[in-house]
């Protein structure tokens, strides 16, 4: 088997599939792949193939398929909702959340959220969500959502079985949720405020504490998640 896998969200033609952009550079110029050296591709949507290059051009390459195989969408287990915070630390936190396998990020735009955002960052997340499948040994992407309020991320997860918030006064600690899919919430710097929690209560969400210590947004939606995906 392969030990190199990489991404390639292109369908399969003819028995060959087209790997370029980012990704045919990082084989070409980085791991310096050849013609007949033997790869692992993932497009995300669930297919893992098995070949050997073909051809290397200027741009892009081709691999011969010799073996594809097709593993079915996991149902959806752990969706984290976390605030938007500044520019490295929100990225870094997308990149660990995608890959422990994290089935949904959903970012949320609180009230103390003192950070813009634009549709070039959601690309680069989704960016980040494909390179996760090369370290993580998964077959689908993480899916990663645009900004929400709370008010929208509560109307639109009122139908989910288990729904937790993060919150420093919360009297129960966080454990595993007796059914699944689960929606964690957490909040910002200075945490949410009384309106929004007033909303994630009355919405259903469960408020949960990780331990006694006020944890920045990222090392609470990273704890929150392992607990979770901890099968």
């Amino acid at each position: 088997m392969a030990e190199r896998r990489f991404f390639s969200p292109h369908e399969t033609v003819q028995g060959q599939v087209c790997i370029d952009g980012d990704e045919f550079h990082h084989i070409v110029h980085v791991m310096r792949c050849r013609a007949g050296d033997e790869l692992e591709i993932v497009n995300g949507r669930g297919r893992l193939a098995r070949g050997r290059i073909a051809v290397v051009t200027g741009r892009a390459l081709r691999v011969d398929i010799q073996h594809a195989e097709e593993f079915p969408r996991p149902a959806p287990r752990v969706f984290i909702a976390p605030s938007l915070t500044k520019g490295h630390a929100m990225n870094w936190l997308i990149e660990k959340l995608c890959e422990m396998g994290v089935d949904e990020v959903r970012p949320l735009l609180c009230q103390r959220t003192d950070v813009a955002w634009s549709p070039s960052q959601l690309r680069r997340w989704e960016k980040m969500a494909s390179q996760a499948l090369k370290v993580n040994r998964r077959y689908w992407l993480t899916r990663i959502l645009p900004p929400v309020s709370p008010a929208a991320l509560i109307a639109d997860c009122a139908g989910l079985p288990a729904k937790i918030l993060l919150d420093i006064a919360g009297t129960h600690r966080l454990e595993r949720p007796a059914a699944y899919p689960v929606l964690a919430a957490v909040g910002p710097p200075g945490d949410f405020s009384e309106a929004e929690k007033e909303l994630f209560l009355a919405g259903g969400f469960l408020p949960v504490l990780v331990n006694d210590a006020i944890l920045k947004t990222e090392t609470a939606a990273l704890a929150v998640a392992a607990i979770l995906k901890n099968d």
